[in-house]
């Protein structure tokens, strides 16, 4: 498993300190934790990152939203997370092409799973 650029998005401080602690453990690296959608995709069209992991529900523009604008310009692979799950956000992110759907909270042992299986679903689509 190469390392990989993740660009990271999260509303809740915590969840943003979670992910620059955890990724780098796997060997990763963080090279963006954000608070909205709308720095999101700014932020990839800026640093191109191999992978992004956004929360849904973020002000200013959410995850869904956010990684169907950050594919127009360039596909990358995606995961989406949610403490929410229902059928509406389960076909939104069928068809913003989501990799892999993680549910709060996420535990260590769940993330390098996540990422394979997200890299997985993005060479096959």
């Amino acid at each position: 498993m190469r390392a990989l650029r993740i660009a990271v998005a999260d509303d809740e401080p915590v969840m943003r300190e979670y992910y620059s602690q955890i990724l780098p453990l796997f060997g990763h690296e963080v090279v963006c934790a954000v608070e909205n959608g709308r720095e999101l995709v700014e932020q990839c069209k800026l640093l191109q990152p191999d992978l992004v992991i956004t929360d849904i529900n973020m002000p200013v523009l959410d995850g869904l939203d956010a990684a169907v604008e950050i594919c127009q310009d360039k596909p990358v692979p995606i995961i989406v997370v949610s403490g929410y799950h229902n059928a509406e956000l389960t076909q939104r992110a069928r068809e913003a092409n989501v990799g892999c759907y993680l549910r709060k909270p996420i535990k260590q042992r769940d993330l390098q799973p996540a990422i394979d299986s997200a890299l997985r679903t993005f060479k096959a689509g």
